[in-house]
């Protein structure tokens, strides 16, 4: 049974519907429409009913029918023979994909894969109400300070340098940078709030951390994103925010900023046994 083909980018737009529905698929537009690197593959270049997009250095969007024994057949040679070697190659041992909240995702792989054993989690993407953040309380502007604390803007690429070395065939992907909101404290850099570089239209994705346990719980986390947040509505642009469902305090501080959930879906990780 051959698996799905990888398509050029010429073909990319025959895949375009199978994603344009819902919020958790914008990291695949984003790739679709090649404004951030990645790899395509579908079972048809022009009249698909499976894909799945790639993100470099992320994740993988599984999408389409696999209501036919075809297709599933096709859907796990894919992970088999594409999959599991190229993350060989980049010696890593585990992978992600993302679908749609339909119980023949989970039936699937909870059957199993030969050489992979996989867990499912559930994850939400959360939807920006304005409204509320700018009821948010937040006295420290990017590129000012208060006492120890400073919070300044700053570019990030937005692939690491492995991925940019092996995957980032185009160029113009390899200098690819996104604003983060840095907040410091007596100098020392505490927590990062970023664009993650997944773009469609006017939306985007937020990355934070707080890297100290011991910083944890101190508002900074929240004085980076505002800050991130309030530089991007500047120019127009809307964020998205995503977290596991387990992730209490992310969930925490989405709500506080003005984030509203609206779509919950599975993630499965898989890992490759030796």
């Amino acid at each position: 049974m051959n698996g799905l083909i990888e398509l050029t980018p010429e073909d990319y737009p025959a895949v375009y519907d199978l994603y344009n529905v819902k919020k958790q698929h914008i990291p695949a537009l984003s790739v679709l429409l090649e404004n951030y690197p990645g790899r395509v593959f579908a079972d048809h270049p022009e009249a698909p009913t499976l894909a799945v997009v790639w993100a470099t250095g992320r994740w993988m969007y599984a999408a389409g029918d696999i209501g036919t024994e075809t297709n599933r057949m096709k859907l796990i040679s894919f992970l088999q023979t594409v999959v599991v070697p190229d993350c060989r190659q980049r010696q890593e041992k585990w992978f992600e994909i993302y679908t749609d909240d339909r119980e023949t995702w989970t039936t699937l792989f909870k059957l199993g894969v030969a050489g992979l054993s996989v867990d499912r989690h559930m994850e939400s993407v959360y939807e920006f109400n304005s409204e509320r953040f700018f009821q948010l309380n937040n006295p420290v502007a990017a590129g000012s300070s208060e006492g120890d604390v400073c919070v300044t803007y700053e570019e990030f690429p937005v692939l690491a340098q492995q991925h940019q070395s092996v995957y980032a065939r185009d160029d113009r992907f390899k200098g690819l940078t996104a604003t983060g909101a840095v907040v410091r404290v007596r100098d020392k850099v505490v927590t990062i709030c970023k664009n993650n570089g997944f773009i469609v239209d006017n939306r985007y994705f937020v990355d934070v951390d707080t890297y100290a346990e011991s910083e944890r719980g101190k508002g900074y986390a929240t004085l980076a994103a505002a800050s991130l947040i309030s530089h991007y509505l500047a120019q127009g642009m809307l964020p998205l925010w995503e977290t596991t469902h387990e992730n209490i305090a992310s969930h925490k501080l989405a709500l506080r900023l003005g984030f509203e959930p609206v779509e919950s879906y599975p993630v499965f990780a898989f890992v490759i046994e030796e």
